[in-house]
């Protein structure tokens, strides 16, 4: 009976949609109602959308949305595509299925009627048959972590968006493919996985586009879809919200930039940036940025840092016993299981190695006081994951390391402690590729890196070429001579140009935010227009900056100097 059934439903797919309907309402039955009232709302905030006269031209901006259960993204990328819908542009949205009914809903709103379906680029059986001759090769020799990596696809690469993939799914710092749970779960992914990059590359050759806009491009849905566009020749825009609630950041990823963070300053534009002098202006605004970031201005930065407060360097000896004739050093842990293995490369096979062999040659440098920090968003990440277990750091410490030698203390990733006044009053600091190593050293303060990212290589931190070197600057870390004056105005000026120019202001548009104590829910993000009219949005003029910068070739969106230097004066 259930094999008929499933045989009906692949003999005609157009059955399955009324089924993936009554299972999302089923689920999402309690924020129906709250749904439909914003889309009401949505409909008629976006109105003057609809009515718009637009004259097309021959370009087109492909949208990569897939799945609509964030009504905040929609929301985003529906308002965003206005900049270039309204010049004409023809904005084809891509979605993975016909179900996606509350995705189309919510772009119609917005005047977006054009949109294309993953499902419906079916593969051959040939191909499938391909597709699972391949896993089987890639599944049959022995595993390791870096050998995942190394994996590609059709010019897709399609080992860290499994990798990746995978440990969100198990929340876990180490993916250990000798581990039979591990193996199978990726044994269950990999055909799939293949055979969406088929997908991939048949949508974007038969809808294609002039530019592509997207909020994830990584892991196993998204990534596939960028790397064809970009293999096609279409560059991708990456939109993502930083810290700040009334912000975005956009990065245009080409073949040479696509393995770069989004949130990345171009080597380029820091150099024209920091060919400006360096101003009690530009002092002032960066104390305030970090004063704000720090200071609970905006919720999604406040998220990260709930009920603290500042701890001078006698509040810390006297908490964790440190020894008053020793340096402090900070490890800044990142969240180990939201494994970000997209951009630049890694001395150690993924963050939980790194975290358990710096911890370990932590243990060994008795000349420093340590202080290591889990990472502060894994309170709400793992609220939000509805993750109960144990901390994945506490877990790999009693299992590889055991207990911590007194001059090694562990800040839990609820504790009150401002990571600002971290900043100001500790010697050092250590990251793979955090936030924490671009701020630390606009304090003055060395810190060392175990990979490339945003900001390695240029000239204010401390890059370790391969494990040797990094694990000799750890032991070696009380011996450091001070920062130059010359690294450290380059830090700042790269701070300044990451947090104050990189950042889109979003004027025509509100976000608000909802802090829920578990769990998360459609509308616990809101986007609501500010504006009601076209004459009111060409004021602002947001929009149009946005879409200036989409037609051109520039890497970075960096808002005009100039412009931010009026601000701060303000």
């Amino acid at each position: 009976m259930r094999a008929n059934a499933k045989r009906l439903l692949n003999a005609v797919p157009v059955l399955r949609i009324p089924l993936i309907l009554l299972r999302r309402m089923w689920r999402d039955r309690g924020a129906w109602g709250a749904m439909l009232a914003d889309y009401r709302a949505t409909r008629r905030e976006a109105a003057f959308f609809r009515q718009a006269e637009v004259h097309p031209n021959s370009r087109t901006l492909t949208v990569f949305v897939l799945d609509d259960d964030m009504i905040y993204a929609l929301k985003q990328l529906a308002f965003v595509s206005q900049g270039l819908r309204l010049r004409g542009w023809t904005v084809q949205v891509v979605l993975r299925s016909r179900a996606m009914l509350v995705g189309v809903a919510y772009f119609r709103a917005f005047g977006i009627g054009h949109f294309v379906f993953l499902d419906d680029m079916r593969l051959t059986g040939e191909e499938r048959a391909h597709c699972q001759a391949i896993a089987k090769q890639l599944l049959d020799q022995p595993l390791s972590l870096q050998l995942v990596k190394s994996w590609q696809f059709e010019g897709c690469w399609i080992g860290p968006q499994i990798i990746s993939t995978l440990s969100r799914i198990r929340f876990e710092g180490m993916a250990d493919f000798s581990d039979p749970q591990a193996h199978l779960r990726l044994k269950e992914m990999l055909a799939p996985c293949l055979e969406h990059v088929l997908s991939a590359r048949k949508l974007v050759r038969a809808h294609p586009a002039d530019l592509a806009l997207t909020i994830e491009a990584n892991y196993a849905a998204f990534g596939p879809l960028v790397d064809m566009a970009i293999a096609e020749g279409t560059p991708v825009v990456q939109m993502i919200q930083p810290w700040k609630d009334d912000a975005m950041i956009f990065r245009r990823l080409t073949a040479p930039t696509r393995r770069e963070h989004p949130s990345s300053v171009a080597q380029e534009t820091l150099d024209h940036v920091a060919h400006h002098p360096w101003t009690s202006a530009e002092e002032q605004a960066l104390n305030q940025l970090f004063a704000d970031r720090y200071g609970g201005r905006w919720y999604l930065q406040a998220r990260n840092q709930q009920n603290t407060r500042s701890y001078s360097i006698d509040d810390l000896v006297n908490r964790f016993s440190l020894d008053r004739a020793k340096p402090v050093a900070v490890v800044f842990s990142q969240v180990l299981w939201d494994a970000n293995l997209f951009y630049g490369d890694d001395i150690f096979e993924d963050y939980g190695q790194w975290f358990v062999e710096t911890v370990r040659a932590a243990c060994a440098n008795t000349a420093v006081n340590w202080l290591v920090k889990i990472h502060p968003a894994n309170v709400w990440k793992r609220s939000y994951e509805n993750i109960t277990h144990e901390y994945a750091e506490t877990a790999l410490i009693r299992r590889e390391i055991g207990e911590l030698p007194p001059h090694v203390k562990l800040i839990s990733a609820y504790d009150d402690i401002s990571t600002l006044s971290l900043f100001e009053v500790i010697d050092f600091g250590v990251t793979v590729r955090g936030t924490s190593g671009m701020e630390l050293v606009c304090f003055g303060k060395h810190c060392v890196t175990a990979g490339t990212g945003r900001y390695s290589g240029l000239g204010f931190t401390l890059d370790c070429a391969d494990r040797q070197q990094y694990f000799d600057r750890l032991a070696n870390l009380q011996n450091l001579p001070p920062m130059t004056p010359q690294a450290v105005l380059r830090a700042k000026w790269h701070a300044y140009t990451s947090f104050l120019l990189r950042p889109w202001q979003m004027l025509s548009a509100r976000a608000e935010f909802v802090y829920l104590k578990s769990g998360h829910h459609p509308l616990d993000h809101k986007l609501a227009l500010t504006v009601s009219s076209l004459s009111e949005l060409e004021e602002n003029g947001d929009l149009s900056a946005w879409a200036d910068w989409a037609e051109g070739v520039q890497t970075d969106y960096i808002a005009p100097y100039t412009a931010v230097q009026e601000k701060a004066a303000a």
